[in-house]
Order: structure tokens, then sequence, then C-alpha cells
């Protein structure tokens, strides 16, 4: 354990903390002025200040014991979580059958499954092991992704299943895979892609057209919400409109303004500048979990902060290319501002993790 100390206070690595909170502030004003005549935000508030005792705990906390003895614990929970949903108890939001309703709250498990799985691939990473890793080791990573990709899979969250191509990626990568098995993977994944394209949902190819051929694009088929949404991000202009003086997320011309497209949403609001903030604020809190992985004692502690990194980096890119039209709609969340009190709880989570590690750079 970590003694809780003024000099343990200033040994917190504060911007990786502030970061988040940040941009969690901001995405409350952004969801206020989406949907001004919802509680959006005050639930948004609420998981915020959850989320920042869950990161205080784990902080405090030996990531080495969570990750050895918690680990398996957090993991099945995960997936007991997810096969719940799949019951009555599960509600359907959107198509996606992705929330588990209980007294007072909504849960969507799919988003602790995600700081599980990694929990439970840094564990069996950072296991000491002579050379890279063998067939056999990637046979046992893929196996722990694949329980919660099938369960979300039936859920039919498409955007929450591609999140771990990611997280699987960056063990599989730095855990010491051979150039010749990174090589076959990857012609393996590209023509995975073409032989499921065929198989999509016609909404599904839409999507996927909609950034091949953006002039094919139809106001009134399925690349309504990309039109919305890059009108939004260019009306804002360098300045913006002001906040709650915006005419694409307050009106309802952009769908799902408070959530997936919180992005554009405040690009119209607060123009350049405010985008260049959020992205600041971004590339502050990636950069800094990275300093954390390179700094860590061992390399559980690395391996499992980079896993972090991974999922973070992939949710942004994505979310933010889906908003200026770059990449199709996929139904991936921007994190931290788009709404969603289990998703930031899961971040802050993920945060406190990092965190420890940080704490403990230089015990034996």
């Amino acid at each position: 354990m970590v003694d809780f100390s003024r000099k343990t206070l200033r040994d917190l690595d504060w911007p990786v903390f502030l970061a988040p909170v940040a941009l969690t502030l901001f995405g409350c004003v952004g969801i206020f002025s989406a949907s001004p005549t919802t509680d959006f935000w005050k639930k948004q508030l609420v998981a915020l200040v959850l989320g920042v005792i869950v990161a205080g705990v784990f902080a405090f906390t030996d990531y080495r014991k969570i990750m050895v003895e918690a680990a398996p614990f957090f993991y099945a929970a995960a997936l007991l979580l997810l096969v719940l949903v799949l019951t009555p108890l599960g509600a359907t939001l959107n198509g996606n059958r992705a929330w588990l309703r209980l007294p007072g709250i909504s849960v969507q498990p799919s988003e602790l499954a995600k700081v599980a799985t990694i929990l439970m691939l840094a564990r069996y990473v950072s296991q000491k092991r002579e050379g890279g890793l063998t067939i056999k080791d990637i046979v046992f990573l893929t196996a722990i992704v694949i329980p919660p990709v099938m369960l979300i899979f039936l859920e039919k969250d498409t955007g929450t299943v591609l999140t771990y191509g990611p997280i699987l990626g960056v063990f599989l990568f730095l855990g010491g895979m051979r150039k010749v098995l990174v090589g076959a993977s990857l012609v393996v994944v590209v023509a995975g892609l073409f032989a499921v394209y065929p198989h999509l949902k016609p909404y599904q190819r839409e999507r996927i057209n909609v950034v091949i051929n953006p002039e094919k694009v139809n106001s009134r088929g399925y690349g309504y919400q990309t039109i919305q949404s890059e009108i939004a991000v260019g009306s804002g202009g360098v300045v913006g409109k002001g906040i709650t003086h915006g005419t694409q997320g307050r009106l309802g011309f952009l769908p799902y303004a408070y959530s997936d497209f919180i992005g554009a949403s405040l690009a119209e609001e607060t123009g350049l500048i405010g985008v260049l903030f959020i992205l600041a604020l971004y590339t502050i809190f990636i950069w800094r979990l990275s300093l954390i992985a390179l700094g860590s004692r061992d390399r559980a502690g690395a391996m499992m902060v980079m896993g972090f990194v991974g999922l973070f980096t992939f949710h942004i890119i994505c979310n933010l290319g889906m908003v200026v039209g770059l990449m199709p709609i996929m139904g991936i969340p921007l994190p931290l501002m788009s709404l969603g009190g289990t998703s930031i709880i899961s971040v802050f989570a993920c945060i406190g993790l990092a965190l420890s590690v940080r704490l403990r750079r230089f015990v034996n």
C-alpha cells in the first residue's frame, strides 16, 4: 500500500486526472445545451462524482493485487452481467440490447467488460516467459476476448464489439508477437473485412459507402446523420455560435447530439477554439498515460495502462472521424463527453489504476 500523505498527493500525476475531469465537465455543458429539457447533464455529473471516488479507491490500492487477485472475479462478474442483459432484465435502446435495468439505475455492462478484459489480458501477458508470444499465448489471449465479444455481438452492439480489436492488438503487439505473425494477422484481418462486408446489414453497408463515396450521400437516406454533423461542425466557424445557441443539435436536426455526436454539437457552439481545447485535453490525457506506462516498475502495470491507451485512442479517433465524415457511423461514443454514466465510471476506474501504477513506480 501507499501511505496517504501530502507527499503522495504531490506524487500523483495530476494532468492525467484533471484533464478527464475537465473533459467530463465540458461534456456536461454540451449535453445540457443539446438537451436542455432533460436531466441528462445532472446524471452525468453524478457519474463524474462516483467516477472520482472509484479512481481514488483504485489509485491507493495496489494494482498488482487487483490484477492478480481480483481480475478473474471482475471478468467473471462482467460476463455474468452481459448474460443478464440477454434476459428479461435487459433493456433495448436504439436497437441495441445493451443495458441492464436495476432498481433506480441503468448499467451498461459492456463498458465494464472492457476494463475487466484488459485486466485479464495484462494478467496473462505479464507472466514471466522467455522470448515473444507463442501460438499458444496468442490463442489464450484471443480466448479471453472472445466471450465478451460474442455476448456483446448478441446484444447487437456492433460499435462496442469493434473496440475489442485494438485492445487485443495492443497486447499482441506489445506482448512480443513475432513480425511474421503480425504480418499474417494483418492479412487475416483485411481478408476478414472483405469477407464480412457482403453479409452486413443494408444500413451498415450504406454507412461505409457514405465514407467511400461522399458525393453520393443522400440527405433523405443513410447519410443524413453525416450531413447534419458536417453542417454543425462547419457552421461553428472559429469561435462558434455560443453555448445554447447552436441549431443543429438543439433543434433536433442532428440525432444523438448529446451522445454519439456530442463533438459535432460542441464544435457548432464553441467553434475551432473549442475543438482545439478538447483535442489538447485528450492529447494531454493520452500522453500522460503513455508516460505512466513507460515509467512502470513492471511489465504488468505497463501492459495494463497501454491497454487503456489503445482503448481510449481508438474511441477518440473513431468518434471524431465519424463526426467529420471520415469514418462510418459505428455508435462509438466520445470518451468522457458522450452521455453514459457507466462509461464515465469505467474510464475513471482505468485512471485510478493508472495512478496506482504511477504511485508504485519506485516500490520494491
